[in-house]
């Protein structure tokens, strides 16, 4: 699968006139008078590295005229690509905060369950502790019932043990591109992942306790989580964030 659309690699387009026509990155410096570093950046696409972006962009065009490339070409590629990370920084901040607030619930989940079972286990407690006023005193239990009153109990810790099983559960996610799009998946709030699909494309994807997706095309890909379709807000172009599940 192809994880770069051509139409947004500027520094390979470059590069792979620039070796069609064997000029070398020497070359290209002395001629335009760019530092070969600011050359080797662009060629590596690092958007982090270069200057500023009317800089890079006065680069790209002496650097396309040097080797006879299109600059307006150039130019285009890297304006898509630096509109693509744009997007994907903005919703990574929208993911962050989303991430907290999940957390937050998470905690105050466990704190209630703690609590529920705190509470279950001082009632039982309780109950088998209450002073015998039946009318008749003279009555002893036989020592050999506290054995079945103590298996009684393990029932109910056994009870209260039984949601980590729901917590282990696997989520496994089925992504069909409808059109193209690219994606961003952090599963488990731990693994990052990008993708940039094309129309036909599949994409399967397994979490324990759950995927942030940030979609950069809401109507161009149909989601189902455990087999069950799953409603995505927006549509066709519009760039979504959602939480599953």
């Amino acid at each position: 699968m192809n994880t770069n659309h051509d139409s947004l690699s500027f520094g390979r387009y470059l590069q792979t006139i620039r070796l069609e026509k064997k000029i070398s990155l020497e070359k290209v410096s002395a001629q335009t008078r760019i530092g070969l570093n600011n050359l080797m950046l662009i060629e590596q696409e690092d958007i982090e590295g270069l200057p500023a972006e009317v800089f890079v962009k006065g680069f790209l065009r002496s650097f396309a005229g040097a080797i006879g490339a299109d600059g307006d070409e150039a130019v285009r590629r890297f304006e898509s690509r630096l509109n693509v990370v744009q997007k994907i920084a903005v919703a990574e901040d929208a993911i962050g905060k989303s991430t907290s607030r999940l957390w937050w619930k998470l905690l105050m989940s466990l704190i209630l369950f703690a609590g529920i079972v705190v509470l279950s286990i001082f009632g039982i407690a309780v109950f088998h502790h209450q002073p015998d006023t039946g009318d008749h005193p003279q009555q002893k239990v036989p020592a050999g019932i506290a054995p079945a009153a103590d298996s009684q109990k393990k029932p109910t810790a056994e009870a209260g043990v039984e949601p980590e099983s729901s917590v282990s559960a696997k989520f496994l996610l089925k992504i069909a591109v409808l059109e193209d799009t690219w994606l961003k998946v952090i599963i488990d709030e731990k693994d990052s992942s990008e993708h940039t699909l094309t129309t036909g494309d599949k994409l399967e994807l397994e979490a324990t306790s759950g995927f942030n997706l940030l979609i950069g095309n809401s109507g161009g890909v149909k989601i189902t989580l455990n087999d069950k379709p799953v409603s995505l807000p927006g549509k066709s172009g519009e760039v979504v964030t959602i939480n599953l599940p």
